[in-house]
């Protein structure tokens, strides 16, 4: 595939058919960015400290993926760059059951974006915890999707600010 142009989206809504297909084969893990990548670097993780607040870096830096179609195209789309006003996005797991929640302009925005899915080789992860896993190498991706708003899990709550 050439990642220097972006690919043609086939019909709005029926990327995320195909990834859904590729997530049940079991060999793959998803990425999702607004950006075109023709590899994915490692890059260091950043979670906030429950004990004091603050940003704290999260183990080694390492390429992220998830086993989660819909995680990855969430992640590819409600990007908050270029969006005006407060705005936050969420994803979560309970009992096997993907949550997402974002604030309204997050999802208008996301109405005009087009982002990637990046499709990994399972085998070069490891780490599997919750929702990601991790590579310490430099990944090229098998196969670059693109989605669209329309490619969105329909259980996104809207978070009121």
């Amino acid at each position: 595939m050439d990642f220097e142009k972006p690919s043609t989206i086939e019909h709005e809504g029926k990327n995320r058919e195909r990834l859904l297909s590729l997530e049940k084969e079991g060999k793959y893990v998803f990425h999702g960015s607004p950006n075109i990548m023709t590899v994915l670097e490692s890059r260091q993780a950043y979670n906030r400290s429950k004990e004091t607040g603050n940003m704290e870096k999260d183990g080694e830096p390492a390429v992220f993926a998830t086993p989660y179609v819909d995680i990855a195209i969430f992640r590819a789309l409600t990007d908050t760059r270029g969006v005006r006003g407060e705005s936050t996005s969420q994803f979560g797991i309970d009992c096997d059951k993907l949550h997402f929640s974002a604030t309204k302009n997050i999802l208008e925005a996301a109405k005009d974006k087009i982002g990637k899915v990046y499709v990994l080789d399972k085998q070069k992860f490891q780490d599997f915890e919750g929702m990601q896993c991790r590579s310490m190498e430099t990944n090229k991706p098998i196969e670059a999707i693109e989605v669209t708003v329309d490619d969105l899990p329909q259980n996104i709550e809207t978070i009121e600010k």
